[in-house]
């Protein structure tokens, strides 16, 4: 198979064309060696086909929007805005039981017995809750920027989508378990929503895929520098300039688990993914 992993990498329009049209027709003669290079490469050479010309000569590809979407993000996405937004209309009945039913609470006067999913329900479903439209935007914005990379690094169909939704709620519930021991070792009462705890771990993830392990701590840095700022001076600054105090400490366990779990949930799903 590595003498037509060369052929597949050939990346002009003209030669792929040509490849694909010689390939197809010799095996449709009975060329083995073709019938070969047809099942295994032309999956890949058709996302060449796609370029178009640019100003200094270069081909690049027409990437898709939605097209290329993997259908786990974006219902993923549909199910944290639905909740979001039940939240946002709902009356205070509605919303003070989504509040004890989801969010993140530490306070030793809270009966943690009679909350709906009891005391480890929120630390998966906080991710559902926020605090306003503006909260929700800021993190759909990161689900959309990092979501479809990391969902089709875990590999195609069923699957994969089990995979990415694995990655994204133990990500989930490491910021949540980071900012509850924190909170229990400074005797801090704290109520904590949103999806910024596992979208934190797609920082991470990001950078494993762009660059190994060096990505992974390039790209992680800035982030993990802005929380332990927070932590420094307070969230006085952020309640000032976004109306809402930030959860760093939650920011700094899911980015941690990001950075060690990703390798090992890729090398689980999707094997043949091998990141530098």
């Amino acid at each position: 198979m590595s003498r037509y992993f060369a052929m597949c990498t050939i990346l002009t329009p003209e030669t792929v064309n040509s490849i694909r049209d010689v390939g197809i027709w010799r095996a449709l003669a009975g060329d083995t060696q073709a019938q070969t290079l047809t099942r295994h490469c032309l999956p890949h050479i058709s996302m060449v086909l796609r370029y178009t010309s640019s100003s200094d000569g270069l081909e690049r590809p027409r990437e898709p929007v939605f097209n290329g979407f993997p259908a786990i993000v974006l219902i993923l996405s549909a199910a944290i805005i639905g909740v979001s937004a039940i939240g946002f209309l709902a009356g205070d009945e509605v919303l003070n039981w989504l509040y004890y039913a989801f969010a993140l609470i530490h306070d030793p006067q809270i009966n943690y017995i009679g909350r709906p999913f009891g005391a480890i329900g929120p630390v998966f479903l906080h991710v559902f809750l926020h605090g306003g439209l503006f909260h929700l935007i800021m993190n759909m914005t990161v689900m959309v920027a990092f979501g479809p990379a990391i969902a089709k690094a875990m590999g195609p169909g069923m699957k994969g989508a089990v995979g990415f939704l694995l990655f994204f709620f133990l990500c989930a519930a490491a910021g949540a378990l980071f900012q509850l021991g924190w909170s229990w070792i400074v005797s801090e009462k704290i109520t904590a929503i949103g999806a910024s705890s596992a979208l934190s771990g797609f920082f991470a993830a990001g950078g494993w895929l762009m660059g190994g392990l060096r990505g992974a701590v390039r790209l992680s840095a800035p982030w993990l520098v802005i929380n332990v700022v927070i932590a420094v001076i307070g969230n006085a600054i952020t309640q000032s300039l976004f109306g809402m105090q930030l959860a760093w400490a939650a920011h700094i366990g899911g980015l941690a688990g990001g950075f060690v779990l990703f390798p090992f949930i890729v090398a689980l799903f999707n094997p043949r993914l091998r990141l530098r």
